[in-house]
C-alpha cells in the first residue's frame, strides 16, 4: 500500500447572573434557565446517528459535479446495493476542534494549486463521524444483501474479539488504488501490541465473506502488503498529491506540540458497522453464542432508512 511515512474552567462571581436569554426562531426570547436546561440535554444515543447515515442520493448516473471532482469506484447498478464495512468514530468536541486545527495547518503548508477536501464537517457545517474501512467499497445484488449480512453477523460475533480502543500514531498521505485521490490519513494502532491484531482478527473476517460472495478484498491487493500497519483515519483528501519536500513537512505536523494530545487519544472499536444501501447495521463485539449455535438477543441493531425503499448504488 502507498503510505508515505512521517480549560480552564472560571470560578463563579459572587453575584450570580442570568444568563443571558436565548432567541427563538420567532424573535422571542427563552429564558436562561430554559437555555440551561436544552444545554444539559442528554447526548445522543449512538444508534441514533445511524438513522441518518447517508445523504439523500441526488443522481443514479455518475455525475463528478455533484461530489467535487468524485466519480464512482463501483458503476451504478440496478438492483444492487452498496455497501460497506468499518468502525465509526464520533470524535469529541475537543478532537474535532484539533482536527480541525491540524488540517488548517496542513492547507498552510500545501501550495496553492492544491485543494484539500476534509470529512470533518459537512457542508452545513455539522461536525461528521470518521471511519476505519474493514472493506473496500462493495457491490451486492438483492439476493444476495441478507444472506451477507448475516453471515458476516455471525463471523464477527464469533470471534472472540473483546472491544477494544487504539489510538492515531502517525499522520500519512495514501494513494488510493481504485481513484485518482490521495487521502491524508491518521494511522492507529493497538496501545497494547502496536501491530492490531484485533483490526486484523476483524479485517480477516470480513475479507472471508467477501470473497464467499464474490467481493473485493481490502488491503490484499498484494501478498507482501502489511494489511496490520494499514488501518487508518481518512482526515481529508485531494486530487493532486504534494512534492515530496512538502510532503515531509505536512507529515511532521503530527509531532508538533500542538498535537501531541492526539497522541494519547483513544478511540473505541465497539463493534463493527455494516451500511447496505442507506440501512446501517451495528454488529457489536464481546458477544457469545448460545448452546445452539445461533447469536443471542442484541447480537445486532438494524437502523436506517431504506428498509421501504428501492435498492440503491
Amino acid at each position: 500500500m502507498a503510505l508515505v511515512d512521517y480549560s480552564s474552567s472560571t470560578s463563579a462571581s459572587d453575584t450570580e447572573q442570568e444568563p443571558p436569554a436565548k432567541r427563538r426562531k420567532d424573535g422571542s426570547k427563552a429564558s436562561g434557565a430554559a437555555a440551561d436546561a436544552a444545554a444539559a440535554m442528554p447526548p445522543l444515543p449512538a444508534a441514533f446517528h445511524d438513522l441518518y447515515a447517508s445523504t439523500v442520493r441526488q443522481s443514479v448516473v455518475d455525475d463528478p459535479s455533484l461530489h467535487q471532482g468524485r466519480k464512482r469506484q463501483n458503476p451504478h447498478i440496478p438492483g444492487n446495493w452498496p455497501t460497506h464495512l468499518y468502525v465509526e468514530w464520533h470524535p469529541s468536541p475537543e478532537q474535532h476542534d484539533l482536527l480541525e486545527e491540524l488540517v488548517a495547518r496542513v492547507e498552510e503548508v500545501l501550495d496553492k494549486d492544491i485543494v484539500l477536501h476534509n470529512f470533518l464537517t459537512s457542508d452545513l457545517g455539522a461536525p461528521l463521524p470518521l471511519h476505519i474501512s474493514l472493506s473496500r467499497p462493495l457491490s451486492l445484488p438483492t439476493a444476495d444483501k441478507d444472506a451477507f449480512l448475516e453471515r458476516l453477523t455471525q463471523s464477527i460475533r464469533t470471534s472472540a474479539t473483546e472491544p477494544f480502543d487504539v489510538r492515531p500514531n502517525s499522520l500519512a498521505w495514501y494513494k488510493s488504488p481504485d481513484s485518482e485521490r490521495t487521502f491524508l490519513i491518521l494511522r492507529v494502532e493497538t496501545r497494547k501490541h502496536g501491530a492490531n491484531p484485533e483490526l486484523m482478527t476483524l479485517l480477516t473476517r470480513c475479507n472471508t465473506v467477501s470473497a464467499l460472495f464474490k467481493q473485493p478484498a481490502l488491503y490484499q491487493m498484494h501478498h507482501s502488503e502489511a494489511a496490520d500497519s494499514a488501518f487508518h483515519v481518512s482526515i481529508g483528501w485531494t486530487f493532486g498529491l504534494p512534492d515530496e519536500e512538502t510532503s515531509l513537512k505536512v507529515l511532521k505536523l503530527f509531532k508538533e506540540k500542538r498535537f501531541w494530545a492526539m497522541h494519547a487519544w483513544e478511540v473505541a472499536v465497539p463493534g463493527v458497522k455494516a451500511k447496505i444501501g442507506n440501512v446501517v447495521t451495528h454488529i457489536p463485539l464481546g458477544g457469545q453464542q448460545r448452546a445452539d449455535g445461533k447469536p443471542r438477543a442484541g447480537s445486532h441493531s438494524k437502523i436506517g432508512r431504506g428498509a421501504a425503499e428501492s435498492p440503491k448504488t
